[in-house]
């Protein structure tokens, strides 16, 4: 039998949201008082739902694609493809879940976009223009470029409140590349392009690295990074709501 003493992080996160008995959330909250660690661990969790909440409640009130709703509504086809279903799931849950939709297993194989992408971030692809951003950069003088080089109505994502900063753009015929440095100077890249009109969202590994890819009705957005996976759920999120906000 499992201690009733004992705390797991579902106990936190029904604790943050006020779902406990008043029992078990005053024994929560004794340890809490009495374990620095614990208490630490809430206020990261209590971070965490803050941040999603400022990012995600300005995506509630957006109507869906309407190519979206035209094949969900079957007037498209008869029959949704298992695939695109499978990509609004996973977006919706992104929308709606917060961190816990993060734990959606994907089943959709990478495409193309995937290795041009990660094919840009290692140099392999010819670039046509390459923006260097000075030491204090502002993201908005970058925005011109980025949407003339997408065809896309997008900006530079802010990530600062993560420790990354801008460390320039690059421009190819009908996508972008737009780079950073973290906290430890670390890369990360976003590869931007349109999309085909479907959407897709995936987290996985590939050459070493934690790749997103998150795609909607407009545009086509490749997350990469030699990040864990925890930290490119943020990234991300910050990434496509800065891209599309």
């Amino acid at each position: 039998m499992s201690d009733p003493r004992r705390i797991h992080d579902d106990d936190l996160h029904a604790y943050i949201d006020g779902a406990l008995s008043e029992d078990r959330a005053l024994l929560i909250r004794q340890a809490l008082a009495e374990d620095a660690a614990l208490a630490q661990r809430v206020a990261l969790f209590e971070a965490d739902k803050a941040m999603f909440n400022s990012v995600y409640g300005p995506l509630a009130d957006r109507p869906l694609p309407a190519e979206w709703t035209r094949r969900v509504r079957g007037q498209t086809r008869p029959r949704m493809n298992l695939r695109l279903a499978g990509a609004i799931a996973a977006t919706l849950l992104v929308v709606a879940g917060g961190p816990l939709a993060w734990q959606y297993a994907a089943v959709l194989r990478s495409a193309d976009v995937v290795d041009v992408a990660l094919d840009a971030r290692e140099g392999t692809a010819p670039k046509a223009e390459l923006i260097a951003a000075d030491a204090s950069p502002k993201v908005e003088r970058y925005d011109t470029a980025l949407r003339e080089a997408t065809a896309s109505n997008v900006r530079v994502p802010d990530l600062s409140r993560m420790g990354y900063r801008l460390a320039g753009l690059h421009l190819y015929d009908k996508a972008a590349e737009i780079l950073y440095r973290g906290p430890q100077n670390q890369l990360y890249t976003l590869y931007v392009r349109r999309s085909d009109g479907t959407a897709r969202f995936d987290q996985f590994a590939r050459r070493g690295l934690r790749v997103c890819i998150w795609q909607d009705d407009q545009i086509t957005t490749v997350m990469a990074g030699d990040v864990s996976a925890a930290a490119m759920q943020r990234l991300a999120t910050l990434s496509y709501t800065g891209l599309t906000s």
